[in-house]
């Protein structure tokens, strides 16, 4: 039986029935913008609002999640210096920008990748920048 399982599995294609879970993508928000028609904040996050809103994303196979917003499925494309991770329903995205291929790229202090996490909320938005702790699609 054992065997009609793992070969009915390898003829799928999977080689479990869980696909493993690798975080590519870790990072820590600093600021916040939340954005209507009619008012835009912008805030400096507290050590624990950092924690509570912490991005993660996470590859299954060849496909990503937004593993901190309910392991929604991303479509992932790079665009020149940009990684755009996009959630097609909402139109809710993470922009990750590699710093070593902006075009004129002068090595600076501070890190290589940076992001913004935009949340669409009906026409309302959230907006996080902040810094990557590890980044690896």
């Amino acid at each position: 039986m054992r065997t009609l399982i793992l070969t009915l599995l390898i003829s799928l294609g999977l080689s479990s029935p869980v696909q493993a879970k690798e975080v590519v993508f870790d990072a820590t928000p600093l600021t916040r913008v939340t954005s209507s028609a009619h008012l835009t904040k912008r805030e400096t996050l507290s050590q624990s609002e950092r924690k509570e809103h912490r991005v993660l994303i996470e590859k299954r196979g060849n496909s990503y999640f937004w593993a901190n917003r309910k392991s929604l499925p991303l479509k992932y494309e790079v665009s020149g210096s940009y990684h755009l991770f996009i959630d097609t329903k909402s139109g809710s995205y993470i922009k990750i920008c590699d710093s070593e291929l902006l075009p004129g790229y002068i090595k600076e202090p501070g890190p290589r990748y940076k992001y913004k996490e935009h949340i669409t909320i009906r026409m309302d938005s959230i907006t996080y920048w902040g810094a990557v702790e590890k980044f690896e699609p």
